[in-house]
């Protein structure tokens, strides 16, 4: 074995040991700011919102998307996110021994790790059969990506999903993020009647100032009762109230009107929507196509 290569060996895992021991010695700082809770919960609306857009510019398709949304949804779920930050009193009594073990976990790393990671290297490695493994040509382009999941199989997973959900929320029925993420798995089970009241119960626990919510609710019931009259119609106008650029209750909004014969009212709608609409996504060309309709139906009429 090669003298020079077990001492770079060496080195390297010094400097390796050296990023983990430095955390483990510095003095905790306090945590302020937000909780792990809300960070997550953040960290999860931007991840479906990015989901959102991928689906929205074709980058994934509605199969991909429905696994990634539940694979985003489950680890929320893992996280503890959508339950109650627990508040531990004994927090400062308890920093104090894992402040002498945290110190003894790093001497013990400086100290072993390094000769371990020699001596397993000596007794089963081998650089050059190691780093020259290939895989042969045949076997590489026999290579497929993973078969996306199938359908009964995603079903499986979204009904663990809601009743892993179902039985936190009965545990603590306050929950806002809880019966909002109910509600859109509900959705995507086409469990409408269900999917209804769990947004419901969303609305009751605050979620009445959300647009987002607000649009969603609105086109579970419309879907439901085949129409945006009525309960959906104060929905969306209540989203717009709240936020007059948001772009689905635009579209909603626009819908709407045209169905009434309101061309004015549809056209300003959905105008403004292609304000909001990045230039050259779908969504805007639909837009385009919707105010070209309205165009028509005017000069018809």
């Amino acid at each position: 074995m090669n003298g020079i290569f077990l001492l770079s060996a060496m080195v390297l895992c010094v400097m390796a040991l050296a990023f983990v021991v430095y955390p483990l010695l510095r003095e905790p700082r306090q945590e302020t700011g937000h909780s792990r809770r809300a960070i997550n919960l953040r960290v999860h609306r931007d991840r479906v919102r990015e989901l959102d857009q991928d689906l929205a510019t074709g980058t994934l398709t509605q199969e991909q998307y429905d696994t990634a949304l539940a694979d985003l949804e489950r680890e929320l779920l893992d996280s503890g996110s959508i339950e109650p930050d627990a508040v531990d009193n004994n927090a400062a009594h308890e920093a104090r021994g894992p402040r002498r073990v945290a110190a003894i976990a790093a001497f013990a790393s400086i100290a072993v790790l390094p000769f371990m990671a020699v001596g397993l290297y000596l007794g089963v490695g081998y650089a050059d059969e190691v780093f020259a493994t290939q895989l042969p040509p045949g076997e590489m382009a026999s290579m497929q990506e993973p078969a996306p999941a199938s359908d009964e199989a995603m079903q499986r997973q979204f009904e663990r999903l809601a009743q892993e959900l179902q039985g936190r929320l009965a545990q603590n029925p306050d929950d806002l993020e809880g019966w909002i993420l109910l509600g859109r798995t509900l959705t995507f089970m086409d469990d409408l009647a269900a999917a209804e009241r769990a947004f419901r119960e969303a609305m009751v626990h605050g979620g009445d100032r959300d647009p987002n919510l607000l649009t969603r609710y609105a086109d579970v019931l419309a879907e439901r009762q085949g129409s945006l009259e009525g309960e959906p119609r104060e929905l969306i106008e209540r989203a717009l109230s709240i936020d007059p650029d948001h772009a689905q209750g635009l579209w909603m909004a626009g819908s709407l009107a045209f169905e009434e014969a309101d061309l004015d009212a549809a056209r300003r709608h959905w105008e403004r929507l292609l304000g909001v609409l990045p230039d050259e996504s779908p969504e805007a060309d639909i837009i385009r196509g919707n105010l070209s309709q309205v165009a028509l139906s005017a000069a018809e009429g």
